[in-house]
């Protein structure tokens, strides 16, 4: 087993999954940096939309966003959780390699819209059926207050069908902002996440979590749900202790209480996933009719054994078993990561924690290799846009359209955090 070590931490945070940047970047680090700003700058030029609104009851609010595509014509344009979570993890990576205050502004904005109302959504109540009249900008205004989670489109005021993966990323990346900038706001929208998939997401009877609120297709169960949703559940235990080490009385027990409750939730997930949904070789399987394991399932489900590693001590059965299923994705997937960017960055980034968490050198280099061959390949000259694949390949062959945001964002992501990481 590779030897854990200790994880330099952000100022205003205290999380072992989050690395800082040192003073000086090495030159290949510090030349990720600038491609991973200019290419966030031109994301956010390229697919910035503000003619439209959303409804409070009363009027249209106007809301600056992002469309899912270039020159998109359709009735719903806007990105979709989905869509978008590249470019959050990507602004998130930004602020942590180079904490400037426009790019700390940039990420906030994102986040929680540049006129946040008071409470975040978790706060303002929850009553179905009626029609929520706050309007929240930025990533928040995915919240559904009928549904009492993050709906997959910006705006949505019903009983849409709502996805636990995408509540699971979207609230990972809410940890991340939230490890950049220190915002309690971002911990309680990362917590309302993982709340409605804990409450809607799991299946008292059969166990495991279903893909949405509507049990689609065919009653199955997701590898991406179960995985992302135990990492989420994980990184939030691990903040909630940490603040409770700092926190006076009565507010100290609450965050304890929290951190206990994620926990168990967590253990409950990866207990019957371990029994029910792995392989032989413990990677979790995408559906009960699918057992192949995809690497960005395999990530969040390796980072959040180590977490409860971390939680629980050396002494736990958890540490042994991230240090198998790291060396089983090592072994099962290698360098032949090809499903797309907006998958492959997410198994990347993981990996890249894991291994400036346990001292495990092998991530680093992978990551390089494809952040380079990503430069050299994914680019689109007419737009200055990464909308290829990173070996260079159209996206109609890696489960996206043509000229999609999370295409180009999910590789400014990666170099994003490649800057990120300690040199």
């Amino acid at each position: 087993m590779y030897r854990r070590q200790a994880v330099a931490i952000v100022a205003t945070c205290c999380f072992a999954w989050v690395w800082i940047t040192a003073t000086a970047l090495s030159s290949p680090r510090s030349s990720f940096l600038v491609a991973a700003e200019q290419g966030a700058l031109g994301a956010r030029r390229a697919f910035k939309d503000d003619s439209h609104g959303l409804w409070n009851g009363h009027h249209n609010v106007p809301l600056v966003w992002y469309d899912e595509r270039l020159r998109v014509h359709s009735r719903y344009p806007l990105a979709t959780i989905w869509g978008a979570v590249p470019l959050f993890e990507a602004l998130s990576a930004i602020a942590v390699a180079d904490p400037t205050s426009a790019n700390r502004a940039a990420l906030l904005a994102f986040a929680e819209g540049t006129r946040p109302p008071v409470q975040p959504p978790s706060r303002a109540g929850r009553r179905r059926g009626v029609r929520d009249v706050a309007v929240y900008g930025g990533a928040e205004a995915y919240w559904d207050a009928a549904m009492g989670g993050f709906a997959p489109y910006p705006g949505d005021r019903g009983p849409a069908n709502t996805w636990f993966d995408d509540n699971a990323w979207w609230g990972i990346a809410f940890m991340d902002a939230y490890g950049a900038l220190g915002a309690p706001r971002l911990l309680h929208d990362a917590q309302s996440a993982f709340d409605f998939i804990v409450r809607r997401g799991w299946d008292s009877a059969g166990g495991g979590l279903w893909w949405n609120t509507d049990h689609t297709p065919s009653g199955q169960k997701s590898g991406e749900a179960l995985a992302a949703g135990s990492l989420l559940g994980a990184l939030l235990a691990q903040a909630w202790q940490t603040n409770a080490r700092s926190a006076p009385g009565a507010a100290a027990q609450a965050d304890r209480n929290m951190a206990s409750s994620d926990l168990t939730s967590v253990e409950k997930f990866l207990g019957w996933g371990d029994a029910n949904f792995a392989g032989p070789d413990g990677l979790y399987f995408r559906t009960q009719q699918d057992s192949t394991p995809m690497p960005y399932v395999a990530g969040p489900e390796i980072e959040a054994k180590e977490l409860l590693c971390v939680l629980l001590g050396a002494g736990s059965p958890y540490c042994a078993q991230a240090s198998r299923l790291a060396d089983a994705a090592y072994e099962r997937f290698a360098y032949r990561l090809n499903m797309g960017p907006q998958f492959d960055a997410i198994y990347l980034h993981w990996m890249l924690v894991y291994g400036n968490q346990t001292g495990d050198a092998r991530w680093t280099p992978m990551a390089l290799h494809f952040a380079q061959e990503a430069q050299a390949n994914a680019l689109d000259p007419p737009t200055g846009l990464y909308l290829k694949a990173w070996d260079g390949s159209d996206m109609s062959a890696h489960q996206a359209e043509p000229d999609m945001l999370r295409t180009d964002a999910a590789t400014v992501e990666l170099l994003g955090w490649l800057a990120a990481q300690a040199s």
